[in-house]
């Protein structure tokens, strides 16, 4: 009955109710290991390619990331939250925690949107400890309040995202076409009064 009310309304669950939160662990990097050592700086820029690697052994099957799970920023100033798409070996540092979605309530793509929203963002930077290098600990990220709307209602909320985020795009690429254009056209202009 109880995951049934959460489908039906817009109720606030913890997030370990809807997935499992693990931390990233601390390994020496090698210039030949197989496996993809994901730090904070590598998320945020987004290319893997440059990641550390490390050797693979046994014991780092917990830590592997599966396509699907969220990286979240456990550490520094910028607490951003993605979805791991790829399908290379990889495991993440200390510095990020793997939040992988069970169960049916919610979607990876609406949690890792409600995780990223600026109001998730300032409860996260509310709780941080430490001063030098600020830290979110796991149980805090567990103890996380997430609403729930069903699961329509999710993907609904992350396609209009989607489509926001896309026309912000589109309209700076214009706003920079028409700066490239207008420039283009003065310098012309003062070519051509120069030359007469």
């Amino acid at each position: 009955m109880k995951n049934k009310s959460i489908l039906n309304t817009k109720a606030s669950v913890p997030l370990f109710e809807l997935a499992e939160v693990i931390s990233g662990v601390f390994l020496k990097s090698s210039q030949t290991g197989d496996v993809l050592y994901i730090q904070l700086l590598d998320l945020a820029s987004g290319n893997l390619e440059a990641a550390s690697r490390v050797h693979y052994v046994p014991k780092l099957e917990r830590y592997m990331i599966r396509p699907g799970d969220l990286l979240f920023a456990a550490k520094g100033a910028s607490h951003l939250c993605q979805i791991f798409c790829h399908y290379v070996p990889a495991v993440p540092s200390t510095s990020l925690y793997i939040i992988r979605p069970v169960g049916n309530l919610v979607t990876a793509e609406y949690l890792c949107w409600y995780l990223n929203h600026p109001k998730m963002v300032a409860v996260v930077k509310a709780s941080q400890m430490g001063t030098s290098t600020p830290m979110i600990h796991k149980p805090t990220i567990e103890n996380l309040m997430i609403m729930v709307p069903d699961i329509a209602t999710q993907r609904r909320i992350v396609e209009v995202d989607t489509l926001q985020r896309r026309e912000e795009q589109l309209l700076k690429s214009l706003a920079n076409k028409k700066a490239q254009l207008t420039s283009q056209i003065l310098f012309n202009e003062l070519i051509q009064q120069t030359t007469i």
